[in-house]
């Protein structure tokens, strides 16, 4: 046989030989590590968490280990290195089947052919075979000691899942010491919610949705044990080794009580309601006026559950009448079911032919949408109402409005403005001007300033009713400087007619006083800032003119518009339907927001004390679960701190800031109250 024929054999056993201990020491590092921890197991009881990473671990650690052990023997894929290897363990070969291999043996390739024939390495291969075939031997013998553990043990590693917990009691046939612990609750919600089926090992409150199923198992035959609901007794069975109740999950919170003996456990059960859809009417967009009674009118709804929609369809009212005579025809519109889905969308349109509407009806429009609850429902889901209304002969719906040019004083506000800034301007460049430049331009403000003034003196007579005159007049003389009063007076003197009435009602303008005195005022402090800008002081001038503007901007929101014309009538005549409504289909909402009665403040932050007070007395414990029931309405927020602090007692652990969290969330922060200060000595 020649020397490439007995290379090739004994690479195949070698290959062999890698394989079987790489699969070796992976399957026996996996299996023991599933071992010490199924061990562990049963002595304390590992949690899932650490279970399952016990499973991952093993997996890994015994994949890496298979892989390490391949790549280091990586060499026998290739010929040259298996060479390597027989020309280590063989020393008589002295390298003869390497230079074979290499081919550069010129003409003494038959003396290393019969170098090679004459020589045995059958020994080192068997040795490599035996051990590759030791780690091999090895993991049988742990997967045979892994699977003499307990079946429920090996389950709990193997197959870790949550609610295995009773699968460990009586793993040596000793019956459990506590029928309440470990105790495992499987909430199976309703089918319509699609949601999965969940289990939790030893709860203190079971949240579901209201008309989940719960099944609450316990260690044990179940002889003695009792279950309380509302002060009735449920049914409590035996399945093998575990007792059993089922019921279902109730309207409100409410205490479940379980018991044996002398033994008791107290369960909270904490429902949530499945909420009805909610619905926007998205067209028509609000309340309007047709005069139209025929053509279409486009719908359009969009809708959201939590839990899937069923179907949805638009609702009509018609009502017709006044006084005390109505009559109402309703319909509904654009009926379908929806698909499963938690959100959807809505679209009919309503022919207003087939409504036979006539003027003075009332059209009342809405989306309604209806969920998939088949336990506790199903719900129902309303938009906000619009209202489509037809008038009826000679009503007119619009104000006939003229179109008007800005008023003066929306201009003078403007005026004003700019001169404040040019005088805000020049004071900033005083420091670097001559004051023959400062003068020249402040007094060129001040004729601006004083343009201004007569606009606004022209304003106030205009008003009046008379003719617009400047302050040049003799009318006007001597009003220069008055203070705001003595204007008005003069202003009032000038309105009276021939009959020595005055002006102020007789026309259509408002009273004097009322609009004309921020005029006044803003006059009055032109003058002034008009004094110090013709000497040449912009920033003494500046405050009286900020006084200016700013009364101007009272008169100008002063002003009243008065539209000509009737305007629209209202839809709903309140004083008509006020207290005349039917209250037999009315359901009330939940109220939001409601203020908390310091009375039930008190008796919760009492019985809070009181239990507090007895820890951690077990009976303590399920005073604060009752506690949590009875604040899940009054104090939602006071519960959810009651639901952290009796977790960290029921895992052992210091409590004292989840209880101190709890009660600031019943009666707030505390309040600090500053130390008395000390006496002092006097010298």
């Amino acid at each position: 046989m020649s020397a490439e024929i007995r290379l090739r054999r004994a690479r195949a056993m070698l290959l062999f030989c890698v394989a079987i201990l790489g699969m070796g020491w992976g399957t026996a590092i996996g299996a023991g590590l599933l071992l010490l921890f199924g061990l562990l197991d049963l002595a304390v009881a590992l949690p899932l968490p650490v279970r399952e990473l016990a499973l991952a671990s093993s997996g890994l650690l015994g994949t890496g280990a298979g892989l390490a052990v391949l790549w280091r023997n990586r060499d026998v894929r290739s010929p040259g290195g298996v060479g390597l290897w027989l020309e280590n363990q063989v020393p008589s070969l002295r390298y003869a089947l390497v230079t074979l291999i290499e081919g550069r043996y010129g003409s003494a390739g038959p003396a290393l052919e019969q170098v090679v024939a004459g020589t045995s390495w059958r020994e080192p291969l068997l040795r490599a075979l035996t051990r590759g075939t030791l780690p091999l031997l090895l993991a049988i013998l742990l997967l045979t000691a892994l699977r003499a553990l307990p079946s429920a043990a090996l389950g709990r590693i193997a197959m870790p899942h949550r609610g295995d917990a009773l699968d460990r009691v009586g793993e040596f046939g000793k019956p459990s010491a506590d029928p309440f612990h470990p105790l495992l609750v499987t909430l199976t919600p309703p089918v319509y919610s699609g949601l999965a089926e969940t289990t939790v090992e030893d709860p203190e409150t079971i949240t579901g949705l209201t008309g989940s199923q719960l099944r609450v198992e316990g260690p044990g035959a179940g002889p003695g044990v009792g279950a309380t609901l509302r002060g009735q007794s449920l049914s409590v069975s035996s399945a093998g080794s575990r007792w059993l109740v089922t019921l279902p999950m109730p309207d409100t919170a409410t205490p479940l009580w379980l018991s044996q003996g002398s033994r008791r456990r107290l369960l909270v059960l904490d429902p949530r309601p499945d909420s009805v859809p909610v619905v926007e009417l998205l067209a028509p967009a609000g309340d309007t006026v047709r005069k139209e009674i025929d053509g279409t009118i486009a719908l359009r709804a969009d809708t959201h559950d939590d839990f899937g929609l069923g179907e949805g369809w638009f609702e009509y009212i018609v009502s017709s009448g006044e006084g005390e005579n109505f009559t109402f025809r309703s319909g509904v519109v654009g009926r379908r079911a929806m698909p499963p889905a938690r959100a959807g969308a809505l679209q009919a349109v309503l022919q207003l032919d087939s409504l036979h509407l006539s003027p003075g009806n009332i059209v009342h429009l809405r989306a309604v949408a209806r969920d998939r609850n088949t336990s506790t429902g199903p719900g129902l889901g309303y938009s906000e109402t619009r209202t489509i209304r037809i008038p009826r002969p000679g009503e007119s719906d619009s104000a006939m409005v003229d179109g008007a040019a800005p008023t003066q004083g929306d201009s003078s506000l403007l005026s004003e403005r700019m001169l404040i800034l040019l005088a805000e301007s020049l004071e900033r460049r005083r420091p670097g001007l001559g004051r023959g430049t400062v003068v020249a331009e402040s007094r060129g403000i001040a004729r601006d300033q004083a343009s201004l003034r007569r606009r606004v003196a022209d304003i106030v007579f205009l008003r009046l009713g008379s003719q617009a005159i400047g302050e040049e007049s003799e009318d006007t003389a001597g009003t220069e400087g008055l203070s705001p009063a003595a204007l008005l007076r003069a202003a009032q003197q000038a309105t009276v007619g021939s009959g020595a009435q005055p002006l102020d009602f007789s026309q259509d303008e408002t009273p004097v006083v009322a609009l004309n005195r921020p005029l006044l005022e803003a006059y009055n402090a032109m003058w002034d800032a008009g004094r110090e800008l013709e000497i040449g002081e912009p920033g003494r001038a500046l405050p009286p003119m900020r006084l200016a503007l700013a009364a101007i901007q009272r008169a100008r929101q002063a002003e009243r518009l008065y539209l000509r014309g009737r305007p629209a009538p209202i839809v709903v005549d309140l004083s008509k339907i006020r207290l005349a409504g039917n209250l037999t289909d009315v359901r009330l909402a939940a109220v939001t927001g409601r203020a908390r009665d310091p009375r039930v403040v008190e008796l919760l932050l009492a019985r809070f004390t009181r239990a507090v007070s007895r820890l951690p007395d077990a009976g303590a414990i399920d005073s604060l679960l009752l506690l949590r029931v009875d604040a899940l309405e009054s104090a939602p927020a006071f519960a959810g701190g009651l639901s952290d602090a009796l977790a960290a007692l029921r895992d052992g652990r210091d409590a004292t800031v989840q209880l101190l969290r709890a009660r600031r969330l019943l009666v707030g922060p505390s309040t600090a109250v500053p130390e008395i200060a000390p006496w002092s000595v006097l010298p």
